[in-house]
């Protein structure tokens, strides 16, 4: 379980040198009165104020940093971006089941078009307002 604490004093910094660079070894007092040491390779990582979220993965030996998943922005389904993704798939799909060789190529244009006009269908997208 993470648990989120700001820094009340960073007490010590090792160094541990290898091949692929550098890692600090920060030793913190935080304002929940644990001490706690994380691994950076920054060895300003931390300092007086900043909020650290950590779990004790030993007590009293070992701890890892745990960091905020990202949030994501769900779009509506009328971008541009989904119209886009769509028309690829259905040419892609057109081109793979249909198109062999050059006499081909109007047959799975008009294959793509049913493809592209199905999905956007079923995504209640706006046929009329394909990107040209």
């Amino acid at each position: 379980m993470a648990t989120t604490s700001k820094v009340e004093s960073v007490l010590n910094t090792r160094e541990w040198s290898w091949p692929n660079g550098a890692v600090f070894y920060i030793q913190m007092k935080l304002e929940n009165w644990e001490t706690i040491t994380l691994g950076k390779k920054d060895k300003s990582a931390f300092k007086v104020g900043d909020e650290v979220r950590y779990e004790v993965v030993e007590p009293g030996k070992k701890w890892k940093e745990v960091k905020e998943m990202p949030q994501f922005v769900r779009r509506p389904n009328n971008s541009d971006n989904n119209k886009w993704a769509m028309i690829g798939m259905a040419i892609k799909t057109a081109f793979e089941l249909v198109y062999k060789d050059e006499k081909d190529f109007d047959k799975a244009k008009d294959l793509a078009k049913r493809i592209l006009l199905l999905a956007l269908e079923m995504h209640g997208e706006n046929k009329e307002e394909l990107p040209s």
